[in-house]
């Protein structure tokens, strides 16, 4: 019901789950600040696991400290949240159903995109409340969105699928 309202939770999307935003949407929202900049780069998936985890730590901690920076973060999240709102209207299939296993829930995943308007970079969950309203509760990958709606049924999506993602810087 797209006359429902939609509420994000930007501090868990933006700064919880940084690390699955996308690289070059990072390097681009990041720029006017050398430390992220520096924290970005020490976070590139060519170090090891714990070097990538200890860079992104830092990154958050920089995030909530600097609001301008979370701030261009949010707005960016928050136009590709309309964009896939919009989406949805044009194309009811938009939205795909979910299933997480932890929490017996379902929901559905809309596409986030963040770096090109033609392709989908992550998937925003999106799960009906009891007040009646939509929560954006958390970001994808676009990996881990397939394997969630892919424990419902094959999506049939022209946003989700098994095809190779485009490569990030």
């Amino acid at each position: 019901d797209l006359e429902k309202n939609l509420i994000i939770d930007f501090d868990h999307i933006v700064i919880d789950n940084i690390h699955r935003l996308p690289h070059s949407l990072l390097e681009d929202e990041l720029r006017s600040n050398d430390e992220a900049l520096r924290l970005l780069a020490d976070a590139k998936p060519i170090g090891s696991d714990s070097e990538r985890k200890a860079s992104y730590a830092k990154l958050r901690e920089l995030l909530e400290e600097e609001d301008r920076l979370f701030k261009r973060l949010r707005l960016r999240v928050s136009e590709a949240v309309e964009m896939a709102r919009r989406r949805g209207r044009w194309n009811f299939r938009t939205a795909i159903p979910s299933y997480y296993p932890r929490m017996n829930a379902m929901s559905l995943l809309l596409p986030l995109c963040l770096v090109d308007e033609l392709h989908a970079d992550a998937a925003l969950v999106v799960q009906l409340m009891a007040s009646g309203n939509y929560q954006g509760q958390t970001i994808l990958t676009m990996e881990q969105a397939y394997m969630n709606a892919r424990l419902i049924c094959r999506p049939d999506s022209d946003w989700l699928t098994t095809l190779p993602l485009r490569e990030e810087n």
